[in-house]
């Protein structure tokens, strides 16, 4: 009975991870495709690398993402660990209102988000660029970032900041060499997955993209609706191998605090 049980759980997940990755394999296959069409496979090229390389709309696209992404991450990572650090020294009360907020977000259907960032912005004069990219994107990183460093502060010794304190340390002086150093794997882990979400965010990118600051995910749909090309294919390629990149170095950071406790 328990052999019969392994055999039809080793089934099962063996059927869920080729659903799960052959579509990812067959989008990484016809990138090398030398067929425009993706009907059919007529052999092997690089011509579609190539001129994804020397489109510069394309490469426009991504220097705004970028910018956007690190950007992004940085603000996320200052406000969502000073929020976490601020939550530990206020009321129950507060501790409640603020986790309730840094819910809210996360909930929120981004359609919603996003027209009424498009609303908020519009009223406040701001116009359409990088900065409102920033902001909008930061509005659902902070509390990824917020949660993980506010988990990490969880596992922390209280007794450690304590006696920091009955040394004399201010409360500057405890955050900055205590706290800080401690949650700083948590930050950097946060931060990175930040930085691929603001990569990969398409709905939200489409109401606050100004004429100039079109992000790439935006520019890849706009560029799908007339048909997918190996080009596409190409492109999609290129972002699978940065986002396993930065997951493959969250999850390095992440071992190593592991080791490090």
């Amino acid at each position: 009975m328990k052999e019969k049980t392994n055999r039809l759980g080793t089934f099962y997940l063996s059927l869920f991870f080729v659903i799960l990755y052959l579509p990812v394999l067959s989008v990484i296959l016809y990138s090398f495709n030398a067929s425009s069409s993706t009907a059919q496979w007529t052999g092997w090229t690089l011509d579609w690398y190539r001129q994804l390389f020397s489109d510069r709309v394309i490469a426009q696209s991504f220097r705004v993402s970028i910018v956007v992404a690190v950007l992004t991450s940085l603000l996320s990572a200052v406000l969502g660990t000073f929020t976490a650090v601020v939550s530990q020294w206020v009321t129950a009360r507060m501790k409640t209102a603020i986790q309730g907020m840094m819910i809210l977000p996360l909930i929120v259907p981004e359609v919603a988000l996003g027209v009424s960032l498009l609303f908020f912005f519009n009223a406040l004069g701001l116009p359409f660029g990088t900065l409102t990219l920033v902001l909008s994107h930061s509005l659902f990183c902070v509390p990824y970032v917020y949660i993980m460093v506010r988990l990490r502060l969880q596992e922390i010794d209280k007794s450690i900041i304590e006696s920091a304190l009955d040394l004399g340390a201010s409360t500057l002086q405890m955050v900055r060499t205590i706290i800080l150093p401690l949650v700083a794997p948590s930050i950097l882990t946060a931060a990175l997955l930040c930085l691929a979400m603001s990569l990969d965010d398409v709905i939200i990118s489409t109401y606050m993209s100004g004429p100039r600051s079109t992000t790439l995910p935006v520019h890849i749909f706009s560029m799908m609706r007339v048909g997918v090309t190996p080009k596409v294919n190409a492109l999609c390629t290129l972002i699978l191998m940065g986002t396993f990149f930065i997951i493959g170095l969250s999850q390095l950071v992440t071992k190593n605090r592991r080791f490090a406790k």
